[in-house]
């Protein structure tokens, strides 16, 4: 039988996400991870006064998306309730999705022609973002309104990011992605194929392939792009699309699940998305780039404003370690894990761990070395009233692979979470 058990006293949270903030030894910090290197003694607070561990996020061995990660750590089984990258970053900047739409992320990027085809220069178009990716987007709105009877509809989101979204009947999510990948520019578009047997992701894949060959078209000679190169920027002339899905139909809200309210300060849309599905209401901070130069003051006062009003839980997320590992800089992700640790600092002298349980962690580990996620665990620290107290004094890879939370999966750190809250339901009389 389950009761609802409620001790005398109750206490709030604050989840801190260092999107792939996890590293391997880099020769160029002298075989240690930024992590090591970082100076960070608010970070090391929480660690050094609180109980550490290694989390998993989905399970060992297995490599996270940011989408996939997130969903872990609000708590839900990403096997179970997964919907694809692209309904994630629909809802993160507020679209609207009908049961059957197809909804795929996109990046705005550069292509050549090489011997008829076009072969990715930078699947970025050097970070393109703002008003030139606003009119790149209005371009293709207005070119191309339907294929094949589906209405085609895109969407600005953060920085070189795009929402592509398919209305129509017989589609499916089933379809390859024609980005090739981040290790993978100087390689050609890949045609997007059905990933089974059926007429709807046939279907699907087929309009898919027309999208991304007239986005070239109708991008390549745009006045924004012919103004980009004579200021040596690269164009953004083509659309490449990944992550194609559809919104799950059988979740239960986050409040009803687990009895509390949360709210999601992030920096990209797809973060943002994650929460908005399953009921966690967010937002992206003004001056939040996502990037190495985000504005970390903004962050922080949308965090406590949040706090302000009363939310259980909030999760504040910093993209930054996850963009410098994917570029292979580690100085720059030692240079966002020192701004990281000054809006920890600001989070506890402004609410203080009397009455707060603050979390420390990651949605995946993003090596330097290998520019890619990988299914490398990433550390975890909480401190708190009465939270057992383990020996570490470090939030790193290496010293939290001691601590007393031993090694954990990312679906079941809310539990832990709640449960030093003193907000879980009973099992058992």
């Amino acid at each position: 039988m389950v009761g609802l058990w409620k001790p005398k006293e109750t206490y709030r949270a604050i989840v801190v996400i260092l999107d792939g903030v996890g590293d391997r030894p880099v020769p160029e910090l002298g075989g240690k991870t930024p992590l090591q290197v970082a100076r960070k003694p608010n970070i090391d607070y929480v660690a050094k006064t609180g109980v550490t561990g290694l989390m998993d996020p989905i399970e060992p061995g297995v490599r996270p998306g940011t989408d996939t990660g997130h969903i872990a750590i609000f708590g839900y089984d990403p096997y179970k309730y997964y919907p694809g990258r692209g309904p994630l970053e629909a809802a993160g900047i507020g679209v609207e999705l009908n049961p059957g739409d197809v909804a795929l992320r996109c990046n705005i990027a550069t292509a050549k022609e090489v011997n008829g085809k076009l072969v990715i220069i930078d699947r970025r178009a050097g970070r393109i973002r703002g008003e030139h990716v606003r009119e790149l987007v209005r371009a293709l709105n207005k070119a191309i309104k339907e294929i094949d009877g589906v209405r085609v509809e895109f969407y600005p989101a953060t920085e070189h990011r795009v929402v592509l979204v398919l209305r129509g009947t017989g589609l499916s999510p089933r379809v390859s992605d024609s980005d090739p990948g981040t290790a993978q520019e100087g390689q050609p578009i890949r045609e997007v194929r059905p990933l089974d047997k059926s007429e709807e992701a046939r279907r699907t894949a087929s309009i898919i392939n027309k999208i991304v060959s007239l986005s070239y078209i109708i991008l390549k000679d745009h006045s924004v792009n012919v103004e980009r190169i004579k200021k040596g920027l690269l164009p953004g002339n083509v659309i490449i699309t990944r992550g194609a899905g559809m919104v799950p139909k059988d979740l239960v809200r986050f409040s009803k699940r687990f009895g509390i309210r949360g709210y999601v300060i992030a920096e990209e849309a797809t973060v943002v998305g994650a929460g908005r599905i399953l009921g966690l209401e967010g937002e992206i901070p003004k001056g939040a780039t996502a990037n190495l130069d985000t504005d970390m003051c903004s962050i922080l006062k949308s965090a406590l404003r949040a706090y302000e009003r009363g939310y259980d839980i909030v999760f504040t997320h910093i993209k930054g370690p996850d963009i410098a590992g994917h570029d292979a800089n580690p100085r720059g992700k030692v240079y966002i894990i020192e701004k990281a640790d000054w809006l920890v600092g600001e989070l506890i002298g402004s609410i203080g761990l009397s009455e707060n349980i603050i979390t420390i962690t990651a949605d995946h580990t993003t090596p330097c070395t290998v520019r890619d996620h990988s299914g490398d665990p990433v550390p975890v620290a909480i401190a708190g009233p009465g939270v057992r107290r383990d020996d570490v004094a470090s939030y790193d890879e290496i010293c939290c692979m001691k601590g007393g939370l031993g090694r954990i999966l990312g679906k079941q750190l809310i539990r832990i979470i709640l449960d030093l809250m003193n907000k879980p339901l009973k099992w058992g009389a």
